[in-house]
């Protein structure tokens, strides 16, 4: 009787098992990055839908005729509304939306009191809209007296429709002249006198306050080589499909975005929305905005990961 193998029987076991052990592996790695894509779908897709309601939040608060899309390879832009070709920066002002939930003031007029270049605003007063830009923007000192701050009159249906200047040189945007935003201080009172030397053409019951101008752009589209980016330690590779968020800079006082292409009067500050993003298109429909967001993101061994998300803000 045999008591042990022979030397083909071994041979032909650990050919088997050699086969059987690479099939599991490979069918192992293949869960292993399924289950790997998946997580990555869901954590992208979240992040995008976070980004699109962050960005329909900020646009909330903004002065609907002060919308634009921005091209910093040649310093053009256009109303949002009229756009004849497709810009990819678009930036906005934003109102001074903490100071007005906090019902520091009401963004009425009383139209009957105004003397002069001082107008009646009630509920309104200016120290405590002073200390709430100052702490949003870590800002020091008079908000009024560094125009830190700007009034702009709503308009006809809060479109701007009432404002008798080229768009170019209605709020400042990149060069132009800002003839609609006006220089202003506020009393404790509600007084709120203009002190622009170029005076409203109208006067409107309604009136917006700006402390910033926003604006959003990819990577790719801005000047990588400022310092606000460099600053971000953002490496090379993921640079152009990262989606950014610029802020407190205001245009009323000659100033653009800190990566700006064009000019020399860049200012405020940048953050980071997302990586992966390979497009970022807007538009004006109905005088409602719709942002769009493309996120691509390679996977090792699998397919790349391809989402579009879509906002709708009014």
């Amino acid at each position: 009787m045999r008591k042990a193998f022979t030397l083909l029987e071994l041979i032909f076991v650990l050919v088997i098992v050699s086969f059987l052990s690479v099939a599991t592996y490979e069918a192992f790695t293949k869960i292993l990055i399924r289950s790997f894509k998946a997580k990555e779908v869901t954590s992208l897709s979240m992040q995008s839908q976070t980004v699109v309601n962050m960005l329909s939040s900020y646009l909330r608060n903004r002065v609907p005729y002060s919308v634009i899309g921005y091209n910093p390879d040649d310093g053009s832009y256009e109303y949002i509304g009229d756009l004849t070709s497709q810009k990819p920066v678009l930036e906005w002002f934003g109102l001074t939306s903490e100071a007005l939930l906090q019902r520091e003031y009401s963004g009425f007029l009383d139209m009957a009191t105004k003397s002069g270049d001082t107008i009646f605003s009630q509920d309104t007063n200016g120290d405590d809209i002073n200390t709430t830009v100052d702490k949003k923007f870590n800002l020091s000192g008079n908000i009024y007296s560094n125009k830190n701050i700007n009034l702009i009159f709503a308009g006809s249906f809060d479109r701007g429709s009432g404002t008798t200047h080229d768009y170019n040189d209605t709020f400042g945007w990149h060069g132009g002249q800002s003839l609609d935003s006006f220089d202003i201080t506020i009393a404790g009172d509600g007084n709120i006198t203009v002190d622009d030397a170029d005076k409203p053409d109208f006067l409107y019951e309604k009136y917006f306050l700006v402390d910033s101008a926003y604006g959003v752009a990819r990577g790719a589209d801005i000047d990588q080589g400022a310092s606000c980016i460099s600053d971000l330690n953002i490496s090379s590779k993921d640079i152009n499909d990262t989606l950014l968020l610029f802020s407190n800079y205001r245009p009323w006082k000659g100033e653009s975005f800190c990566a700006d292409k064009q000019g020399s009067s860049q200012a405020g500050d940048v953050a980071v929305l997302m990586l992966h993003v390979s497009g970022f298109k807007f538009e004006e429909i109905d005088y409602t905005l719709r942002i769009g967001l493309d996120v691509n993101r390679s996977i090792r061994g699998a397919s790349p990961i391809h989402l579009s998300k879509l906002k709708v803000v009014f």
